[in-house]
């Protein structure tokens, strides 16, 4: 990519690590695209991760090699083949909340973690956050050297099963019980990053291989296959619910959009959007439901997000590919 317009002050940059489920279905692309555009960050390696067996997957590890390739496919598209190294994940969930399961990328944490540098580390999770627990349960001084930002679990406080926080509940309960630095974003306030087809398609589509591609898979993961399936199956549940077919069919998501739901890790870097989060006691989660299982008292506080500017986000991402790729 040419050189950014302007110059980002050494004592604002960070340095970060981008943890994903490239492969899930159509957003993280977006976010994994957005961190690579912005100068501030130093993206010093992306770790691929698993989304357990959903969406046809016959196998947790093949779900993390088929995000491995996904996320090769967009720093190539992106011409950083030669300058950003990506990293396999753990092949399976924590079989419980003491047993590391050992990867590339947990390994790539530990060491990134550990090095000494004055630039803080933040470890952005874009989907199941085993690959960072496992990192911790392997070597614990790491939490005290980075943050995490967490895509994932449902609103507070009551919660409710949640795809990130479900796909890993060992080491959502892991990292909860941590003493990592953690803001978390969850379900109510990613959902916010609504975006329409037609939107992306004048704003992202016309710039680069990359933008038609993360814009095509977009409409073709939603509207086809399996995730089409699914959508077919939310208006069926919202009709037998009580819904009229009109309130159903108009439900989210509408056929023409969707949600960039782990864009909010880049705003939260570039302005961490003080006075829209709380400090929580870090809860954990009940295995069998999802739900929190609240602890105000816990003296480990993280950070809970009630909101992030859908406009500021998405308007940085739009000119920023159109300038690198325009």
């Amino acid at each position: 990519m040419k050189k950014a317009p302007y110059e980002v002050p050494a004592s604002k940059k960070i340095r970060v690590l981008i943890d994903t489920d490239c492969a899930c279905e159509a957003d993280d692309q977006y976010a994994v695209a957005h961190q690579l555009m912005t100068p501030k960050f130093d993206v010093v390696g992306i770790n691929a991760a698993h989304f357990n067996t959903r969406f046809g997957m016959m196998t947790v590890a093949e779900s993390a090699r088929r995000s491995f390739d996904e996320a090769r496919k967009v720093v190539d598209l992106m011409g950083l083949h030669d300058e950003v190294k990506v990293y396999h994940g753990c092949a399976d969930v924590l079989p419980d909340e003491k047993t590391p399961v050992d990867s590339e990328a947990s390994r790539f944490i530990i060491e990134e973690a550990m090095k000494e540098d004055e630039r803080p580390l933040f470890i952005t999770v874009q989907g199941a956050i085993t690959n960072v627990a496992s990192a911790y349960l392997m070597k614990p001084e790491i939490a005290g050297r980075a943050t995490v930002i967490w895509i994932g679990g449902g609103a507070y406080p009551e919660g409710e099963w949640e795809f990130n926080a479900c796909n890993d509940i060992n080491a959502a309960n892991v990292i909860m019980d941590s003493p990592f630095e953690l803001w978390q974003v969850p379900k109510n306030v990613y959902s916010m990053m609504k975006v329409s087809f037609a939107t992306l398609y004048d704003r992202v589509y016309p710039y680069g291989e990359i933008g038609k591609y993360i814009v095509d898979y977009m409409v073709n993961t939603i509207n086809q296959g399996l995730m089409g399936t699914l959508s077919t199956q939310r208006e069926q549940m919202l009709l037998e619910k009580g819904y009229s077919r009109a309130g159903a069919r108009a439900s989210y998501p509408g056929g023409e959009s969707w949600q960039v739901g782990d864009s909010p890790v880049v705003g939260l870097m570039l302005t961490d959007h003080d006075g829209h989060y709380t400090m929580e006691g870090a809860p954990r989660f009940d295995p069998e439901t999802g739900r929190y299982l609240l602890r105000p008292g816990n003296p480990h506080k993280i950070r809970v997000y009630n909101y992030v500017d859908n406009h500021f986000i998405l308007e940085d991402f739009f000119a920023k590919i159109k300038y690198y790729f325009g």
